[in-house]
């Protein structure tokens, strides 16, 4: 049985990756998320396939998150093969200004790189180290980062979209950071991967990119990387795709950032 661990899991990609992973019974499959209140889905998918557990951690707290890693040590023997980190967020309402709105507003600049880096860089390196001890003692040995192409170079340049600054960095941080995770943690065969599910149909993309005139901002912007974009890709075949790569995930490409197919191709 193959043991997987998601953050994030209440809904959109997270809990596309709930509902993928416990279709198999070969697998064992644990939802780490902030609260049951919005968990109505995933509390029902629990009810029906008792592969899938849920554990309610606080992603910002070392000693809560040791508490779940040990409810999943003791449901597992002591392992986990795979950890998801999908929990993330694009910060405060100031996300939509490009970097010279903030000029003159010094304060909403630092919650928006603040608030960025603690969701993004610090919840996630807080995850991975307390579930390391788990995951070395898995078999496949596999921490995956969800990312996204805003952190990537190339993407903003070439489509030139100046804004979600802090979220950007943010990602961007953390894909270097999961490479140096890789390369402290290869002789040990642990794996990492910062993966780009790219534009998927989430009820947070909609909140972002629902509005007509933003819709026909961010086509454009993305027809300079792939003219074939239409839209956003459903969860389902996102995470499908998303879930190929990193089953094929070896020494060899760990560390890398890549898009769901496992190269540049970021839609």
């Amino acid at each position: 049985m193959v043991s997987w661990a998601v953050t994030g899991a209440t809904r959109g990609i997270g809990f596309g990756y709930i509902d993928n992973l416990s279709a198999d019974p070969n697998n064992q499959v644990f939802a780490l998320i902030r609260s049951l209140s919005t968990a109505g889905p995933l509390q029902e998918l629990a009810g029906k396939r008792k592969n899938v557990h849920i554990v309610v951690t606080d992603l910002y707290d070392i000693k809560k998150l040791g508490e779940a890693a040990a409810k999943v040590s003791k449901a597992t023997g002591g392992s986990l093969d795979v950890l998801i980190l999908n929990a993330g967020s694009a910060g405060p309402h100031t996300n939509v200004l490009p970097p010279t709105a903030f000029i003159g507003k010094e304060e909403a600049l630092e919650k928006e790189i603040n608030e960025n880096m603690k969701n993004n860089i610090l919840s996630p390196m807080f995850v991975i180290n307390s579930f390391l001890e788990l995951v070395r003692k898995g078999q496949e040995k596999k921490i995956i980062f969800i990312s996204s192409p805003s952190g990537d170079l190339e993407f903003t340049r070439i489509t030139g979209i100046p804004s979600v600054v802090g979220y950007s960095a943010g990602k961007a941080g953390m894909n270097i950071i999961m490479t140096k995770f890789g390369a402290e943690l290869a002789p040990e065969g642990i794996k990492t991967l910062s993966m780009s599910p790219g534009w998927v149909a989430t009820d947070a993309a909609e909140q972002v990119t629902g509005e007509p005139e933003v819709r026909k901002y961010m086509l454009n912007a993305f027809h300079k990387i792939d003219p074939t974009v239409t839209g956003p890709t459903p969860v389902a075949e996102a995470v499908a795709s998303q879930l190929k790569t990193i089953r094929g995930l070896t020494a060899e490409n760990s560390g890398k950032s890549v898009g769901r197919f496992g190269n540049n191709d970021w839609f």
